[in-house]
């Protein structure tokens, strides 16, 4: 193909020449739909939608449900364990630090220890007396007591 083809070409490609498809016809449907409303949406699409939405409602609110009654349980056991410490166990104030002192062993850094337990558990104590039902402050009581009696144990084996 040389340049003469190629420009001879050209010219033919800006002849006229009609559609090879009558393009009216689909112009004329589609302004004729436009005209009329668009269908409703099915709603067979929303049943799974809210069937999904009960069955989590359904969940979160048995879920509540069982974690009020839990929580309306702890206080009687906060309240029982609380006074069985005071029964069983003989507590110390920031007051009677001094006791520590004279710890086993008679080592002061375990004094030092020892006033640290003790006032953590007086204050512990007075948490408890003020929100009975906190189950966290029983624990945090038990751990304070366990330490106590470690140290107790430590002291007794000091040289």
């Amino acid at each position: 193909m040389n340049d003469f083809e190629i420009q001879r070409r050209l010219r033919e490609m800006n002849a006229p020449r009609p559609p090879q498809i009558d393009l009216w016809p689909a112009i004329e449907k589609r302004i004729a739909d436009e005209g009329r409303p668009a269908a409703a949406p099915r709603r067979g699409r929303w049943l799974p939608l809210a069937a999904a939405a009960g069955l989590l409602l359904a969940v979160v609110a048995g879920t509540l449900v069982v974690g009020l009654q839990q929580r309306d349980a702890l206080p009687e056991v906060a309240v029982r364990d609380a006074r069985s410490f005071e029964r069983d166990l003989p507590h110390l104030s920031p007051g009677d630090a001094d006791v520590g002192l004279h710890a086993p062993g008679g080592d002061p850094r375990l004094a030092g220890a020892a006033v640290v337990l003790d006032a953590a558990q007086a204050e512990l104590e007075q948490a408890l007396a003020e929100r009975p039902d906190a189950a966290f402050l029983v624990g945090m009581l038990n751990r304070t007591n366990a330490r106590r009696m470690k140290l107790d144990h430590y002291g007794a084996h000091a040289g």
